[in-house]
């Protein structure tokens, strides 16, 4: 059986057998000899050891699996192609609600409004500090309010609606109009 001298660390060592090299500190650069060499040879070199170095191509057993990528799980609305700050450590900007906020302002109610606007703007500015959770709760605060607006102004409107259909009753009741 072939025997194998190796020089580990500038110290000859030895002999080995091809199974005990696999045991050894071995790199395609150790200086190897072995009867028959006329002379020290890198070990990627010597044809016998040429498969301890070989690039080794992972069989079926090997392959590792392949997982789809998941999204982040965070409680936000999807942004419709519109890419979310996000922060080195994951953490992604919920939505401000601010054009949702000055549409009730605008077209329905005032005061709740505000309220949503004041909190819509909150949310990036406490998001950039660091507070997610302050970031989260002004989103929520700012939802809230627009919809508390936006049902507020609707009630009004079903009221007033109500109140022009029974003083227009009571007119054409008063003034005995005929149909």
């Amino acid at each position: 059986m072939k025997q194998y001298y190796l020089v580990i660390n500038g110290e000859k060592s030895g002999p080995f057998t091809i199974d005990q090299l696999a045991t050894q500190q071995l790199t395609p650069e150790t200086p190897v000899w072995t009867e028959g060499m006329s002379d020290w040879m890198p070990a990627q070199q010597v044809a016998e050891l040429s498969s301890f170095f070989a690039p080794q191509t992972p069989g079926p057993e090997m392959a590792q699996p392949t997982v789809p990528p998941q999204a982040p799980a965070y409680n936000a609305a999807p942004s419709y192609g519109n890419p979310q700050p996000q922060t080195p450590n994951g953490q992604v900007m919920p939505p401000n609600y601010l054009v949702w906020s000055i549409l009730v302002t605008l077209l329905c109610c005032l005061p709740g409004g505000i309220v949503a606007i004041v909190y819509s703007t909150q949310v990036s500015s406490r998001f950039q500090q660091g507070d997610y959770e302050g970031a989260n709760a002004s989103s929520r605060n700012a939802r809230k309010w627009a919809i508390i607006s936006a049902i507020a102004a609707a009630a009004i409107l079903a009221i007033y609606a109500i109140v022009i259909a029974i003083s227009g009753a009571s007119f054409f009741a008063l003034n005995d109009f005929d149909l």
